[in-house]
């Protein structure tokens, strides 16, 4: 027992030195702390125009009863998936297509259209594209798919001249040269880059949901509720958003675990 308590207590020590590793018990008492500690803030300290948590949960309540919050997040769930089923797929081909140099210009030019603003875009989609949700299916393709082609051709990029020059000892074609170096090499990266996204993708999802409200989703309660000032039911559609996209975080986390086992092995905090 004491034992134990003083092993605590030095991963606690540990906590304010520089490069120390600890526990996952002693990482859920820093979370529990700070989870806390921001309850507290939110319950005391926060300005009086910012919803308490239990104006908030009576507001969560009202949505699931009356305002079909559950039916707008499966909605919105779907379109999400769909958007990085699609992303995803149509970005790795033409990043690793950039193996033939034909291919290089058009994930370079595809990459810069990330700075651009859909909102803009808009008008175009909408004279292909009927509307609904088709048009947010591709609004959210286009803009999450220029991400991933920028991030992914990063990686590829640092693919270096030996490792290409070892596969080829080996005796592989160039064709089995880019699937074991470029594909298989750069899988736990390539599970990054779709992770990074998959969040900025949750996060814009609202957005166009706004722009195309005949579609439905979350971000049209969202706006719905935050035309009408009506905080609580901003704030715990907010709050389901975040679990949402934690849950998402997570799941690519594991996904990645699960492919590339070896990818964590090295690394000095895990």
């Amino acid at each position: 027992m004491n034992g134990n308590g003083n092993g605590v207590w030095f991963e606690l020590k540990n906590a304010f030195a520089p490069n120390r590793a600890i526990s996952k018990r002693t990482l859920g008492i820093f979370i529990t702390f700070w989870i806390a500690c921001a309850f507290l803030i939110w319950i005391y300290w926060a300005p009086d125009i910012i919803p308490r948590p239990l104006e908030v949960f009576q507001s969560f309540i009202s949505l699931y009863q009356n305002e079909g919050l559950a039916f707008e997040l499966w909605k919105s769930l779907m379109t999400n998936f769909q958007v990085v089923a699609l992303s995803t797929v149509l970005s790795l081909l033409i990043c690793y297509s950039t193996a033939m140099p034909i291919m290089r210009p058009v994930a370079e030019a595809l990459s810069k259209a990330r700075f651009l603003g859909l909102t803009g875009l808009l008008v175009i989609f909408m004279s292909v594209f009927a509307g609904g949700h088709s048009l947010k299916l591709a609004l959210m393709t286009f803009g999450m798919s220029a991400f991933n082609i920028a991030n992914m051709s990063n990686v590829l990029e640092r693919i270096t001249k030996n490792q290409k020059d070892h596969a080829r000892t080996l005796r592989m074609s160039e064709w089995e040269v880019v699937w074991e170096v470029h594909v298989r090499g750069t899988l736990d990266k390539a599970f990054d880059v779709i992770r990074d996204n998959a969040a900025i993708g949750w996060m814009m999802l609202t957005m166009v949901e706004g722009l195309v409200r005949s579609g439905g989703g979350i971000g049209k309660l969202l706006l719905d509720e935050n035309k009408h000032l009506n905080l609580g039911a901003v704030f715990a559609i907010q709050f389901i958003i975040i679990t949402v996209g934690l849950i998402q975080d997570y799941g690519w986390g594991g996904l990645k675990n699960l492919a590339c086992p070896h990818a964590g092995l090295t690394l000095d905090r895990r």
